[in-house]
């Protein structure tokens, strides 16, 4: 429980909530009401902008490795290529005989 001060508020907030919502119905439900159609939403785009910014800011510390493709890498692609090729064309003729 590293975040026991958030349930805690998370918990008194509901309790709050529940609480109004006894005494003061049709207030509650409009500010229910206003908090999806704007809260809710401005929250989520802070939340991408904070996240792209974020990520913007850690992009500058990566390293880009680029390798070139060996003989070996090459020949590994070629066997590969050979053997989609012929399982390919073992399905198209075993396709062809069930019709």
């Amino acid at each position: 429980m590293d975040d026991r001060i958030k349930y805690i508020a998370a918990l008194s907030a509901a309790v709050a909530f529940m609480a109004s919502a006894y005494y003061f119905p049709a207030e509650t439900f409009f500010t229910f009401t206003v908090g999806w159609l704007f809260f809710i939403p401005i929250a989520f785009v802070a939340y991408l902008i904070y996240g792209l910014s974020e990520y913007m800011g850690e992009r500058k510390h990566r390293i880009e490795v680029t390798v070139k493709p060996t003989d070996a890498m090459n020949a590994i692609m070629r066997r590969e290529m050979d053997l989609k090729r012929e399982k390919e064309k073992i399905l198209y003729e075993e396709s062809r005989r069930s019709i």
